[in-house]
């Protein structure tokens, strides 16, 4: 089972130590500055990744986060091994670490399943603005801030954006279909 502890190592991969103080301020200590929402976090260790596709369990969301972000670390040494690309391993990193932080205030647990909360923020506006708020830099925010893709209101504009938002998309894919669909899906 993954654990915080998990996450806070691979945040230590983060050279900036600003950044990577921020980052793990944030696994460790998540809140709203903001505290005129009604709705309290749930524990990081606790929450799902979603409460209807993927890693819909109880540490779901700390399991997709770690996913994600060692597939980002590793696509993005491949890309510079091969392409010879200059990617911002620190910005990549930490968003990957924090892109879904807004999750703690949209989910609830309810009647022994998981529930949305009545907030009207999505996570990723919610998150991005609390890591606005915290002083994360704008090559963090704007990966978190693109996170869904062409089809979100912040679109991919960087190379670290682009790649999140596909691998953040690929593991929710194949956490969220069976693996009797995955082999349709390939197949077709």
């Amino acid at each position: 089972m993954i654990k915080l502890e998990d996450l806070l190592e691979l945040a230590e991969r983060i050279q900036d130590q600003s950044l990577r103080k921020k980052v793990i301020d944030i696994l460790k200590h998540p809140s709203l500055r903001n505290k005129n929402l009604k709705y309290k976090p749930l524990k990081l260790k606790k929450a799902p990744a979603s409460t209807n596709w993927h890693h819909v369990k109880e540490g779901g969301l700390i399991e997709h986060t770690y996913a994600v972000t060692l597939m980002c670390i590793s696509v993005a040494e491949i890309l510079q091994d091969v392409y010879n690309l200059e990617i911002d391993m620190d910005s990549l990193i930490a968003a990957a670490l924090v892109h879904d932080i807004g999750k703690l205030w949209n989910f609830k647990r309810e009647k022994g399943s998981w529930d949305n909360t009545e907030l009207t923020l999505d996570h990723t506006i919610l998150g991005t603005a609390e890591l606005y708020a915290r002083g994360f830099p704008e090559p963090v925010l704007h990966i978190v801030a693109s996170h869904f893709g062409q089809e979100g209101p912040t679109p991919p504009q960087t190379i670290e954006a682009l790649l999140f938002h596909a691998i953040d998309n690929f593991d929710a894919t194949i956490n969220g279909v069976s693996e009797e669909n995955i082999i349709k899906l390939i197949l077709g």
